[in-house]
């Protein structure tokens, strides 16, 4: 037992442990006949991309030897379970998901952006999606049983939702610096790109489409700009802390 616990210890340690924060995947919420949530004049999917293509063009120039790689970088419909799959495949340390909102039909008011990570209850279910499609843990070389596997799978997730936490901590206080979007803070979810991708991972509401004055922030060049930025300065102290372990 005493090997078991050194050894997963030593595998956690390693995925994060002087370590580089160069691979990214930036998923652009939606695309082609999936157009999200929409009103009269605006589709969520139409603002979800340009903010995502700004935030890797931001992260490419400051760090060039980052290796970004998109959901979409046009107007297409991939599966979320596909989406998810291909940060895996692609051994993506992070996993930045970019939404927009709209209320409910019964709800009066509601506006500002939100940002989600992994809700804690279902972290049991991200350990199994691990076991089966891992790509970021060598279990072979250091575990030959489903016991060994399952340890290294749960040391691993938890310390993908401590990641995780920091990092959807930045982005709010780095987008309620930047623009004058409402703060609805940082929430628990168990959307499939949060479940299903074996690594850090948060997805950011970025504003409701139903409110008049945050959709005039997500249509413009400036606002989505802002939001790419707010993004970009929460990304790197993330950066910082991920690299210092």
């Amino acid at each position: 037992m005493k090997y078991l616990i050194f050894v997963a210890i030593f595998i956690c340690s390693s995925i994060y442990s002087k370590d580089v924060l160069d691979v990214i995947y930036i998923d652009a919420g939606h695309g082609g006949r999936d157009p999200g949530t929409m009103n009269i004049m605006v589709k969520e999917k139409d603002i979800n991309l340009p903010i995502a293509l700004k935030l890797g063009s931001m992260i490419q120039n400051a760090f060039p030897n980052t290796k970004i790689y998109y959901s979409r970088t046009k107007d297409d419909f991939t599966d979320p379970k596909e989406r998810a799959a291909q940060a895996n495949q692609l051994k993506a340390k992070l996993y930045i998901a970019i939404h927009a909102n709209h209320k409910k039909e019964y709800e009066t008011v509601k506006n500002g952006f939100e940002i989600y990570i992994l809700n804690k209850d279902r972290l049991n279910e991200a350990v199994e999606i691990t076991l089966r499609e891992n790509t970021n843990l060598v279990f072979q070389q250091y575990g030959n049983d489903e016991t060994d596997k399952y340890i290294f799978s749960s040391l691993a997730q938890y310390g993908y939702l401590k990641y995780t936490e920091y990092l959807a901590s930045s982005v709010q206080i780095n987008m309620i610096d930047m623009n004058t979007l409402f703060s609805r803070g940082v929430m628990q979810a168990g959307y499939w790109v949060l479940l299903g991708a074996s690594m850090p991972s948060i997805l950011v509401e970025c504003g409701y489409i139903s409110d008049e004055n945050d959709v005039k922030i997500l249509t413009s060049d400036q606002g989505q700009t802002s939001i790419a930025n707010a993004l970009f300065e929460g990304y790197k102290s993330y950066k910082i802390l991920y690299e210092m372990q």
